[in-house]
């Protein structure tokens, strides 16, 4: 079998004691969005939603520096969103690694890269996992996340130029070279010799994209969790139903999603 096509939800491990405990880390990401994310965000918004209203000379001006302000502070979570899930995947594999081959790969374990080299954290999953990081329907979200905090650490790169391809929309305002943008009775034509790539710099990242980034890591671990439940030799009957709810649910994941690649920097019914 293909191991991007495989089925997750009946795959089972032999030794799923060294996959730990998957639901500590959705915990830890849940408590972060509670009570660190949301009120913050939320706190942010309203000054802005107050200045906005103000009839104060100079409202105008601090608003802008807290609109700044809100976006350096997606971006903050960004990362530690992406930090949270790499510690957390990476420490399961250095576990399994340790526990199913007495460590010999830790230190490449240790230094491996999300993708592209070999052995990259993508290849050492698949060998000691059984099943490719692409069989997880939130792969294309992780591979996202992944990128953006890197280009959020380090600017203009390998990573935002990976982020472009996979979320053009993100820069809303930027025109691709012989790109034609139509504004009323007025067109926009991107110059033929400009750059392929906007600079990392102009790309808006809203809210919604932080929510479903955290959803996202928080769905990876509680598919990983019944996973390890799917392969327990006896399941009460409080398993099977919680199986059971677990595949039920992960086919309509679609539908409670609050942000898609397709959306970019707004949501598509946005005027």
């Amino acid at each position: 079998m293909n191991q991007i096509d495989c089925d997750i939800t009946n795959y089972a491990w032999l030794d799923h004691e060294s996959v730990g405990f998957p639901d500590s880390h959705s915990q830890s990401l849940e408590l972060f969005r509670e009570k660190v994310v949301r009120p913050s965000l939320q706190a942010l918004d309203a000054e802005i939603t107050r200045l906005n209203a103000s009839d104060e000379p100079s409202a105008i001006f601090i608003t802008d520096d807290y609109a700044d302000l809100f976006q350096t502070t997606v971006e903050g979570y960004l990362i530690a969103v992406q930090s949270m899930w790499e510690r957390g995947l990476r420490a399961m594999l250095i576990q399994r690694e340790k526990k199913l081959t007495n460590g010999p790969n830790t230190p490449a374990l240790e230094r491996a890269t999300w993708e592209g080299k070999p052995q990259s954290l993508q290849d050492h999953f698949l060998r000691l996992m059984g099943v490719s990081l692409h069989a997880f329907d939130v792969f294309p979200d992780l591979d996202i996340l992944q990128n953006l905090a890197n280009a959020i650490r380090h600017g203009d790169g390998a990573s935002a130029r990976k982020v472009h391809e996979l979320c053009p929309k993100l820069w809303f305002n930027w025109i691709a070279p012989g790109d034609v943008l139509e504004a009323g009775p007025y067109s926009i034509v991107g110059s033929h010799d400009g750059p392929k790539h906007p600079p990392f710099e102009s790309i808006t990242l809203p809210e919604r994209l932080l929510e479903q980034m955290i959803q996202s890591v928080m769905w990876f671990w509680e598919d990983i969790e019944h996973m390890r439940c799917n392969s327990f030799k006896r399941k009460s009957p409080t398993v099977v139903d919680k199986i059971s709810m677990w595949r039920a649910f992960r086919a309509h994941r679609c539908s409670a999603r609050v942000w898609n690649d397709v959306d970019g920097a707004f949501p598509r019914d946005a005027t």
